[in-house]
């Protein structure tokens, strides 16, 4: 996003330009490219008002544009990307890798031990590739260290893979948090069993 040209062809090739994947199989097969999606969602609403991942995600962190609307990141039709949109989410929090980099040395001590990463190794959405940076980012953050932890589902794993039924990662995520309860906190009636 900050540095490409267009959000649907990779760059660098000169004659048969490689089309971006979205979304795939656990096995990596393309099931949807970034142009097919962009431009379904175009026909679905106007304006960035098509319900979708793409456009709810520059509603949310985007700028508003001169029309009232969101701002598109990329034009719809031909990947053209705004730079100036992309940086607008970066610098405005979309970016959770660089905004832990810009803000650790105010907000680690508030998080050591509290970020546990789970993400399949095979992401449907490629997003395994972002967690690899923050995770990079982390294990290098000093003053403080993070403590957490990272656990990749291999092989093959798509969006959404943990590694334990949903009744245990709520119970564990329960447990946490009332541990760490604020002193005081009157836990107990956090409990309905």
């Amino acid at each position: 996003m900050y540095h490409d040209d267009n959000a649907f062809y990779e760059p660098g090739y000169e004659y048969e330009v490689p089309v971006r994947p979205l979304k795939r199989s656990p096995e990596g097969q393309v099931l949807v490219t970034m142009k097919e999606d962009s431009q379904l969602e175009a026909v679905l609403g106007s304006h960035g008002r098509s319900g979708s991942q793409l456009d709810i995600w520059q509603a949310a962190y985007g700028p508003v544009g001169d029309d009232g609307y969101p701002k598109p990141i990329w034009d719809k039709m031909t990947g053209k990307i705004d730079h100036d949109v992309a940086l607008y989410m970066r610098d405005h929090d979309y970016d959770l890798t660089y905004y832990l980099q810009k803000n650790w040395p105010k907000l680690g001590s508030h998080l050591v031990g509290k970020i546990h990463v789970y993400c399949g190794d095979m992401d449907s959405y490629y997003l395994n590739l972002a967690v690899y940076m923050l995770e990079d980012f982390l294990k290098d953050a000093k003053n403080p260290a993070y403590e957490g932890s990272f656990e990749y589902g291999r092989p093959m794993k798509p969006h959404g893979w943990h590694p334990m039924p949903y009744q245990d990662l709520i119970r564990m995520m329960a447990d946490h948090i009332t541990k760490h309860a604020p002193e005081g906190e009157r836990t107990s009636s956090w409990n309905y069993n």
